[in-house]
């Protein structure tokens, strides 16, 4: 299959130079290198209670989608489908309906690849909104920069936080454990169901119904993890217009209901959340930097020093890698050490046999194990993985031809 210069250019695989992007979307570098460029932090809600319950957590990706379409500033917006092609699968579509919208509420773990709607966006008439993950926003920078007559449509782009995907190999197995051996017996899949945090949620055919909390069922990140979240530097989702996470804090979680941060970036979105605000659309309260760096600290040193330091173990073996544009200027020994913990974990637990027993053991035993471990390693680990952290510096790299 013969692909256009302009697909290999903009392939997020690759690497793009995440501080040219950074300088053409907002004009100028990242102001803080750990969540990239923003003009104001909030950590709040959706206040309509159908958005805020369908949602993974606040529900404002949505809230904000379905407030550009009434306002008639947007015409449609890039979102996933779920349950197609296969009710276990999504596909990117063009909502062009606050019902659709709605619709394509809530996270998914599997990868799926939105850009290749690029053709539909080029012929849809009117502008839009585009909702994807960091490697995929990435792509669609530097093809608005390249002038692609799809991406160049978009007026707004939203996305999550990332920190790890997982192969639907993940789903594949976790349904085994549970004596589901084919997904064609599968009638639904939902990733965030029910009350925030949420749990997997499938249904069967047959009319059973299978759950796993969502602490629980993140036993699958060692054994299914994506190679492309282990090499990827960007969690905050740093070049969209907004970006948004679960904001995990005690007296939130205690709360419940769902809580996002949310990350503005750009003059038009902040004029839009106070709008929004003002309208009575959202419940937010501002936050300090600190308070946002804290809230996701452990994803943050994973990507922005963890990543690095895979990267570089790639480099040494010879093998390609993505390049960015930056690196840290140091990373003490210490935490190079725990990389190496982290990255024999991934490891063995991507080997067959590791694969095998966790299909062997309950979800009742495993789920709870999992979650213990990774809480106390968590503990264990936060001296190195904090130390430093928040004055990590970094520095321009020249990519390799």
């Amino acid at each position: 299959m013969d692909l256009p210069a302009i697909a290999y250019t903009a392939c997020p695989g690759k690497g793009l130079n995440s501080l040219d992007l950074a300088q053409a979307v907002f004009g100028s570098p990242p102001v803080n290198g750990l969540i990239g460029n923003y003009r104001s932090l909030w950590v709040g809600h959706a206040r309509q209670p159908e958005i805020r319950s369908r949602a993974a957590s606040g529900g404002v990706i949505t809230q904000t989608l379905a407030y550009l379409l009434q306002e008639g500033r947007i015409e449609g917006a890039v979102v996933l489908c779920h349950g197609e092609p296969e009710p276990w699968l999504s596909r990117p579509r063009i909502a062009t309906t606050v019902q659709q919208i709605l619709d394509s509420a809530q996270s998914v773990y599997v990868p799926v690849p939105v850009n290749e709607i690029l053709g539909e966006m080029a012929e849809f008439e009117g502008r839009l909104a585009y909702v994807g993950l960091p490697d995929q926003v990435a792509s669609l920078r530097e093809l608005q920069r390249l002038g692609h007559p799809g991406a160049r449509k978009v007026n707004y782009v939203l996305g999550p936080y990332v920190g790890t995907m997982i192969y639907l190999e993940g789903l594949k197995s976790f349904l085994s454990s549970q004596g589901v051996s084919d997904l064609r017996q599968v009638q639904s899949v939902r990733y965030r169901a029910g009350e925030w945090p949420g749990y997997l949620e499938v249904l069967t055919i047959g009319g059973r119904t299978i759950r796993a909390r969502k602490f629980y069922y993140n036993y699958l990140i060692p054994f299914y993890v994506t190679r492309s979240t282990l090499y990827s530097v960007d969690f905050a989702n740093e070049l969209t217009d907004l970006s948004v996470g679960d904001a995990w804090a005690p007296e939130l979680e205690t709360r419940g209901g769902g809580h996002s941060v949310v990350v503005v970036r750009t003059g038009a979105a902040e004029a839009l959340v106070q709008a929004m605000r003002s309208n009575g659309l959202l419940e937010l309260e501002p936050i300090s930097a600190d308070r946002a760096l804290a809230m996701h600290a452990h994803m943050i040193d994973f990507k922005k020093r963890g990543a690095h330091i895979r990267i570089g173990w790639r480099r040494w073996l010879g093998k390609p890698v993505p390049e960015y544009g930056l690196r840290p200027v140091s990373i003490p020994a210490r935490r190079v050490l725990v990389e190496v913990i982290v990255s024999a974990i991934f490891a063995v637990g991507q080997t067959r046999i590791a694969r095998f027993a966790a299909k062997l053991i309950p979800l009742s035993i495993l789920g709870p194990l999992f979650h213990w471990l990774r809480a106390t390693w968590k503990r264990a680990s936060k001296p190195s993985k904090r130390k430093g952290l928040i004055e990590l510096a970094f520095e321009r790299t020249n990519p390799q031809p």
